[in-house]
């Protein structure tokens, strides 16, 4: 029992849907695995950052319990110098003797006006600045006769931390200040910096210093010159700080999406207790620009679309080219079968022809017959040379060319004086081929065959033979594609009968005996131009 063999299609089908949907499963992990890059990138950014953030607040939160009272006693004594002084006289004699055996100087003066506006000051970058923010807290401490100490505050702008001590000036509605500059931070906040600018992906870095009475300490950790912020962005930055501190609780890390002016943004946000004081919290925040991950991920789609419509171009054209194929195939099929039908009947059209002949003797009927019959012959044996060049191996031998040339001319009168035509043939060469018998008859009888099919009526077809070149000059149309005539089935006029074979037959025989060929075009005239390799003393031609 014969197995049922699947078709072409079916397999093309089968193929393109394996294909569509490994790429799309490839496509898939892919996406997953950029994304999985990302947040692997992004929790490991994350967590040295708060490494490092955490050494430096724990850094400066040491500073700040060795520098606490320090500091007030010197607020003590810059402030009995202020009311001796005045307010608004110079400070820079108090400033030099409270800094007096510090090299870089971390003690700095302010005094406000009624309205907490620092109007003087030994840090000139704050005159004009607002105090009014911390109105409540200075109100709290005049009331209470406290002398507080302020949790470490980062100042963008100047790139550095200070704690504060504040009071109210006697019989006056006016802040006296001194601050305290944090030593060698420079290099512990380096390494925040470079982590963060080195990672393109970073929108903003910060953490806030969050203590159990409600102040809020935020570290912005952009390395640039900012300003110092207004009243309004204070409050909202506290205001924000409180809601993050408050959804985050004991969660170690969460996760948050914004977006923002049509840009999307991704946070994640984490808070520790403070090794050194119970009654502070650090809390962090990191977000990420997610462009970036939409930018690789489009890459991803643009590369993907490309290969697809590579992949798809190419099962296209493979099908085409199959297709293709598969239709030479049924030609060629065609031909080995009617090798085999036309046989038999040709036989016998020849030979009841030879009959008549001599029976009736030969008039123009049997002259169109046997013109019909040597056409018919040529085809037929066309399509046996098909068959079995690659099946039976001839015998090659020198052949005199133009004796051999004067046969086939004269086998292929009949057919032209049948069509109204006329083959001439001039010849003056004693070139001598090495070639078989069948592919030297299959070479002269196409062309000759071409050149009869052809021609304009009544016209005559010359044949040259010359030293060691063959040529065969008609008068018809001009052949448009020179080097396309002599492929396969391919036919410059449709409506003249044929399969394109012979010509296709005639190319596989010049290049196996490596004959040149030119077509040309001169005077109206087409000419098939064939460059033999002789043999013969007399021509010497190669």
């Amino acid at each position: 029992m014969l197995k049922p063999r699947i078709k072409l299609s079916t397999l093309i089908i089968i193929f393109l849907t394996f294909f569509l949907v490994v790429f799309f499963i490839l496509r898939y992990y892919l996406i997953e695995n950029t994304k999985l890059k990302y947040l692997k990138n992004e929790r490991i950014l994350f967590y040295k950052l708060q490494n490092e953030s955490n050494a430096l607040l724990t850094y400066i939160l040491h500073q700040f319990s060795n520098e606490k009272n320090n500091l007030k006693e010197i607020h003590e004594k810059a402030y009995n110098q202020v009311i001796l002084n005045g307010y608004d006289n110079s400070l820079d004699e108090i400033y030099n003797k409270i800094n007096e055996g510090f090299i870089s100087k971390p003690y700095n003066i302010y005094i406000t006006d009624n309205n907490y506006i620092i109007v003087n000051t030994t840090y000139k970058p704050d005159i004009g600045f607002n105090l009014s923010f911390a109105k409540e807290s200075f109100e709290k401490n005049k009331k209470e006769n406290l002398l507080e100490v302020t949790a470490p505050i980062f100042e963008s702008y100047s790139q550095k931390f200070f704690s504060y001590t504040d009071y109210f000036l006697p019989n006056s509605n006016r802040i006296f200040q001194v601050s305290y500059t944090y030593q060698n931070t420079d290099d512990r906040l380096n390494k925040i910096y470079s982590l963060v600018n080195k990672n393109t992906t970073v929108a903003n870095y910060r953490a806030y210093l969050v203590l159990k009475d409600g102040y809020i300490g935020d570290f912005i950790f952009k390395k640039f010159k900012g300003r110092k912020l207004t009243l309004d962005e204070m409050e909202k930055v506290k205001e924000d700080a409180i809601k993050i501190f408050n959804r985050v609780g004991k969660t170690k890390l969460i996760e948050d999406n914004l977006k923002i002016d049509n840009n999307e943004y991704k946070v994640l946000y984490s808070k520790q207790e403070s090794v050194i004081f119970d009654d502070i919290q650090i809390l962090y925040s990191l977000t990420f620009d997610k462009s970036f991950l939409e930018n690789e991920i489009n890459k991803i789609n643009i590369i993907s679309i490309f290969l697809l419509l590579v992949g798809l171009a190419i099962f296209f054209i493979l099908f085409k080219l199959r297709y293709k194929e598969i239709l030479l195939k049924q030609k060629d099929k065609f031909i080995k079968h009617s090798v085999h039908e036309i046989k038999t009947p040709l036989s016998i059209i020849l030979l009841n022809n030879q009959l008549r002949n001599k029976m009736k003797g030969k008039d123009k009927y049997s002259f169109k017959i046997e013109a019909a019959i040597k056409t018919l012959q040529n085809s037929y044996d066309d399509m046996t040379f098909l068959m079995t060049k690659d099946k039976l191996e001839y015998k090659i031998e020198e052949i005199e060319l133009k004796t051999f040339l004067i046969e086939r001319v004269d086998y292929f009168s009949t057919i032209a004086k049948s069509q109204g035509k006329e083959i001439v043939l001039n010849t003056n060469s004693n070139c001598g081929v090495y070639i078989t018998n069948i592919e030297l008859t299959r070479l002269i009888d196409n062309n000759l065959s071409n050149a009869i099919k052809y021609s304009e009526l009544h016209s005559k077809i010359e044949v040259y033979l010359e030293k060691n070149i063959l040529k065969f000059i008609t008068k018809g149309n001009e052949i448009i594609e020179k080097k396309a005539i002599f492929d396969k089935y391919k036919r410059e006029e449709s409506s003249i009968g044929g399969h394109g074979l012979g010509l296709s037959i005639v190319k596989d025989i010049i290049n196996k005996y490596q004959i040149k060929v030119e077509v040309e075009r001169k005077n109206m005239r087409n000419i098939f131009i064939y460059h033999f390799k002789c043999h013969n003393t007399d021509t010497l031609e190669y």
